[in-house]
């Protein structure tokens, strides 16, 4: 699939990475529509981290998405072909007190998409855990 890449600081280029077709049990597909530019996409783009965390060459950016599902796993409630979604991009570990008192935004083990950790959502489509529910 097609997606924007951050190949050094205030260079993108249009690249292809893999793509996946067939989603897990507890998984989603979606086809992503828009996505936004965040400040921390500004600061990977135009100063080539955050802080002391540098990028890592090429980086996918983006973690502001809206999509369509496209496909489902089995596990993954009543879904539908079409529907409109928004996508979390911190994915949280779901067992550290603060994911089970439900302050998800002070997991201990978070993972940002658009970072060096995981990539962003410059792409055309993405295969995302869905929440219990």
């Amino acid at each position: 699939m097609r997606s924007v890449q951050l190949v050094a600081p205030r260079q993108l280029e249009l690249h292809e990475m893999p793509e996946t077709r067939h989603p897990r049990s507890d998984e989603v597909l979606v086809r992503l529509r828009a996505v936004g530019i965040f400040g921390t996409d500004m600061h990977w783009y135009s100063d080539g981290g955050i802080g002391s965390l540098r990028a890592t060459y090429p980086q996918v950016l983006g973690h502001e998405p809206a999509g369509e599902i496209a496909a489902w796993g089995p596990g993954t409630g009543n879904l539908t072909a079409g529907q409109k979604v928004v996508i979390e991009p911190t994915i949280t570990c779901g067992q550290c007190e603060f994911c089970c008192a439900g302050r998800h935004n002070n997991c201990v083990s978070v993972i940002f998409m658009s970072s060096p950790q995981m990539p962003g959502l410059f792409r055309e489509t993405t295969s995302i855990r869905c929440p219990k529910e």
